[in-house]
């Protein structure tokens, strides 16, 4: 699930690498609807981002530095509900791993140390 995650955020959101310095940049559907949103530093997502759902409702939002994940990774599925919460230190899973069904049942927890599970 957090491949998938960061593969989908980071490949909606790097089609914004010829911004500006310090802007915000966006992607958005054929359909001319928002799709994603991120601060941009010299082409590099530098602050939060955000990817939506064709319909408008979020579909996560997670914290970049230097273009890495840095800091807690939210995504959600398109009726609102959580689907995963995962913590990053500069790349790396670190803390708490949770998942969820679309119906609000925690479906799995996991520990993470450094990227790797941990068992503490």
């Amino acid at each position: 699930m957090k491949k998938i995650f960061i593969a989908l955020i980071a490949g909606s959101i790097l089609m914004m690498a010829g911004c500006a310095p310090k802007e915000v940049g966006r992607s958005y559907y054929p359909s001319g609807k928002l799709k994603s949103e991120a601060v941009v530093v010299n082409g590099t997502i530098n602050g939060p981002a955000v990817m939506f759902y064709e319909s408008g409702a979020k579909m996560s939002e997670a914290t970049y530095e230097g273009g890495v994940l840095n800091g807690k990774s939210l995504s959600y599925y398109e009726n609102g509900n959580k689907k995963g919460e995962a913590n990053y230190s500069f790349g790396a899973l670190s803390g708490v791993s949770v998942s969820w069904d679309e119906s609000g049942n925690e479906t799995g927890r996991a520990i993470f140390k450094d990227g790797l599970i941990s068992d503490k």
